[in-house]
């Protein structure tokens, strides 16, 4: 599965927790979200500075400063959203990928655990793809 292909597929299978997901596909939408991510904080910084900046030039006493602090927080929230949009079909395709493994879907629970499930989890995301597929892993 290619790259752009996997992100179409992540937001396609939006709900889809019966199907399979091979190792790239998971990587790739671990990769496009980190990317996107990585630009909303890259403009949140920049806006950041911009507002010190302007502070400092001003002493807090300008209405500009209000100008370049109502961006960053609009980036903020809509940073957030994205989290939130990306919240279900991230377990969604977690749980897919679970099943490529032949692992229970339920593995997806040790998550809740501090520290340690997401480590487990992890390693779990990373195994190889299994040819022989178990259906009594069925929810």
């Amino acid at each position: 599965m290619g790259f752009l292909e996997a992100y179409k597929s992540f937001w396609r299978n939006y709900v889809n927790f019966t199907d399979r997901a091979p190792r790239s596909a998971y990587w790739y939408v671990v990769l496009w979200n980190a990317i996107i991510v990585a630009l909303f904080y890259i403009v949140v910084l920049i806006l950041a500075g911009t507002t010190v900046a302007t502070a400092s030039i001003t002493n807090g006493e300008d209405l500009s400063l209000l100008f370049t602090a109502g961006p960053m927080l609009f980036l903020l929230l809509l940073m957030w959203l994205y989290g939130l949009a990306c919240f279900i079909p991230t377990l969604s395709l977690m749980v897919r990928r679970l099943r490529d493994s032949n692992k229970s879907p339920w593995f997806i629970l040790l998550g809740l655990i501090p520290f340690v499930g997401g480590i487990i989890l992890l390693v779990f995301m990373c195994l190889p793809s299994e040819d022989s597929f178990d259906t009594s892993h069925d929810f």
